[in-house]
């Protein structure tokens, strides 16, 4: 399968579409969401996708949106071409994180494709841990004030359960406090304030994609890495264009 700019539109809309319906239970699409995509994609372009072929471009679509989300968090300070959408570094620098963000340079020219799609679909199951603690994750980061250890070696059963069970609580106020906090860094009201400031006015396109993207917590981090207004009122005349097309 040649998956050119036109079909990747049309797959991107319909996964983004099945995650709205509510056929992604997990972090796939459900049977009944692969169907659909697959009828509808033939329907659109004649061709047949099997589940396999779908899940196989899900999978690979979730890769570059980490990517891209991870490549986006190093953009402050560095140069940013407003018109293509894409940082504008040395080789030197893309060399570098080449070795940090390995296959970012397949955005060195040409930024990320279905950017509010592939959000739909990955952004609340998507995450590389570097902002909240998960204890289930196979490496979790852990705030440094739960790291102390402890032992119940040499006491009784009933002794060893309490002890559990007390170091779990602690554990979960302590995350859930972590979490806390780190989501009190960028306030809805403190972002909204920059948008304004940067020309995107009351009742304009620009403020109105805004209003949407910011009830997320990294939509507004995002935003404020931006180094100057130009760049943030770029930004937001292109998130609306993506979602509503250009005016």
């Amino acid at each position: 399968m040649e998956w050119t700019d036109g079909y990747l539109r049309i797959i991107c809309d319909l996964m983004a579409e099945q995650v709205r319906k509510g056929n992604r239970p997990n972090t796939h699409l459900n049977t009944l969401g692969y169907n659909e995509v697959s009828d509808r994609f033939f329907q659109m372009t004649g061709i047949e996708l099997t589940k396999t072929q779908i899940k196989n471009k899900w999978d690979k679509l979730k890769i570059d949106w980490t990517i891209w989300q991870k490549l986006m968090r190093l953009q402050t300070g560095t140069g940013w071409d407003s018109g293509k959408g894409v940082i504008v570094m040395d080789n030197e620098w893309w060399r570098k994180t080449k070795k940090d963000i390995p296959g970012c340079e397949k955005f060195k020219k040409k930024p990320l494709q279905c950017e509010e799609q592939l959000r739909e679909m990955f952004d609340d199951i998507s995450s590389d841990e570097t902002d909240h603690w998960n204890p289930m994750s196979s490496n979790p980061v852990v705030p440094e004030r739960n790291l102390e250890p402890f032992t119940v070696d040499g006491i009784n059963d009933s002794s060893t359960a309490l002890i559990i069970q007390e170091k779990i609580s602690t554990i979960a106020v302590s995350a859930a406090s972590f979490t806390s906090r780190k989501e009190a860094e960028v306030s809805i009201k403190e972002v909204m304030q920059h948008v304004l400031e940067c020309g995107a006015d009351y009742g304009s396109n620009e403020h109105d994609i805004a209003t949407q993207l910011f009830v997320k917590k990294d939509q507004r981090e995002m935003f404020l890495t931006l180094p100057t207004n130009k760049i943030r009122f770029d930004w937001l005349t292109k998130r609306y264009n993506d979602k509503y097309g250009s005016v």
